[in-house]
């Protein structure tokens, strides 16, 4: 008589006793649910002290979840705090909620420094700026949207404040601070942890120590303590050499420096290997051999049904690598996407800043250019000393250089995603970029790919 099968959920039990039951199937033919019924959260320590911590049986960890809540951090730290790709987050937003001087980063590094007054003036500054601009723009938002009679006073106001907010936040600094919710597996955290508790801002490293004790509520047998690396330290520190760190202008906002000139037929190869017995070499060769009508039929023919879904998995074979130059703003959406390499720069003034049009039609260009030159010049006097400290004061508005590769698959995602009206209106240029990039030289590849606009 065949077994039957059961699919159920393993519920009231510690996050940590659920990850040392599952790991347990491996050597014992119970059912879940007996395995876990004989475990205390003391033979739970026990078998992660001796699988997990003694033996490195890392996989175990990602079984079990803690949910953190960060909350009054940087929008500088929580680069550091989002930089792990198996995670999830949310973050308070700048475009829904008018921020306040009062929830502002102070950095210990530059306390009892000459800079330390220059850094306070320069905050004080940009708020008020950024407060002035907020009126400046619901008024002009106003005079361009009278209400409609029909349309209800409160949400009238409440749609015009988020007008007004969207484009007075590229005044705010990177010392704005804002809450996170985190959830990572044991494991993702462990590592997190260690980049954090390795790195060159003070906030970071306390922020990661203060993660570690959450964690340690969390998951007491999971959530040991890390140490930091040398080995990331050591990177950092290279960094500081300030030749280094002299930003170059750019020559165009989106440029595509290295794909595979052949991804067209290696896909269609992963197409053709696996649903066949041959091998890569076989199926790469006769890819190669087909007209170009040929294998844009054949991607036609993969994408055939496509609706919501993503496109199949064989399209990740492909990989672009662009450097790409968008304003702080939309860096913070675009570091998101986490199924990519990300190399950034660090937050600097030295690649100028962009001037939302609304601001211009509103008349306080001179208003926001002020404000710029105010962050530009406190950034130049305090990365002399302080070069990693200095990104606390550029702003959403100031431009960011990275290094971006992405497969084909995530690059569909990104673009029809950030391209849509909704999103940050400076990152549909770089999605919509992006698009164009490789459609030059990849037209039978990607011509499937649409901007919505």
């Amino acid at each position: 008589m065949c077994a039957q099968r059961r699919i159920y959920s393993l519920k009231g039990y510690p996050e940590e006793t659920v990850s040392a039951s599952f790991a347990k199937t491996s050597r014992s033919p119970e059912p879940f649910d007996k395995i876990i019924s004989e475990m205390d959260m003391e033979a739970t320590k026990k078998f992660h002290e001796t699988w997990v911590i003694k033996f490195g049986h890392g996989s175990v960890a990602e079984h079990a979840s803690a949910h953190i809540a960060a909350e009054n951090v940087s929008r500088l730290s929580i680069e550091c705090i989002e930089g792990n790709r198996l995670a999830a987050y949310t973050e308070k937003s700048t475009r829904y909620q008018k921020l306040d001087r009062e929830h502002v980063h102070y950095p210990k590094e530059l306390n009892g420094t000459k800079y330390e007054s220059l850094y306070k003036e320069t905050i004080e500054y940009l708020f008020s700026s950024y407060e002035s601009l907020l009126q400046v723009l619901i008024e002009y938002y106003k005079s361009q949207n009278p209400r409609k009679p029909e349309e209800p006073e409160k949400r009238y106001e409440a749609n015009i404040k988020l007008m007004a907010l969207d484009s007075a936040r590229f005044l705010l600094p990177n010392a704005t601070l804002a809450n996170v919710g985190i959830t990572m597996n044991a494991r993702t955290l462990q590592r997190a942890l260690v980049k954090m508790l390795s790195s060159p801002l003070s906030e970071v490293r306390e922020i990661g120590a203060e993660m570690g004790k959450a964690a340690q509520e969390a998951l007491p047998t999971l959530g040991g303590m890390p140490q930091p690396s040398a080995y990331i330290a050591n990177a950092h520190n290279i960094l500081q050499d300030s030749e280094r760190r002299k930003n170059s202008q750019f020559k165009k906002k989106v440029e595509l420096v290295s794909y595979e000139k052949d991804a067209l037929e290696k896909i269609i190869a992963a197409f053709s290997y696996r649903h066949s017995g041959i091998s890569f070499d076989d199926a790469y060769a006769h890819a190669s051999k087909m007209s170009a009508s040929e294998k844009k039929a054949f991607i036609s023919k993969s994408l055939e049904g496509l609706s919501k879904e993503p496109p199949l998995r064989e399209f990740e074979h492909a990989y672009y690598t662009f450097d790409l130059v968008m304003d702080q703003g939309a860096f913070c959406e675009f570091k998101r996407h986490r199924m990519l390499t990300l190399s950034p720069q660090e937050p600097t003034t030295h690649l100028g800043y962009t001037i939302p049009e609304d601001v211009k039609k509103a008349g306080a260009e001179k208003l926001f250019v002020d404000a710029m030159e105010k962050s530009a010049h406190a950034f130049a006097e305090i990365e002399k000393e302080f070069p990693f400290v200095a990104g606390y004061i550029s702003t959403n508005a100031h431009n960011r250089r990275c290094l971006a590769t992405m497969n084909l698959r995530e690059l569909n995602h990104f673009i029809r995603l950030r391209s849509t009206p909704w999103a940050h209106f400076t990152i549909r240029e770089v999605a919509k970029g992006m698009l164009t990039e490789i459609q030059k030289v990849h037209p039978d590849l990607t011509f499937w790919i649409e901007a919505k606009s």
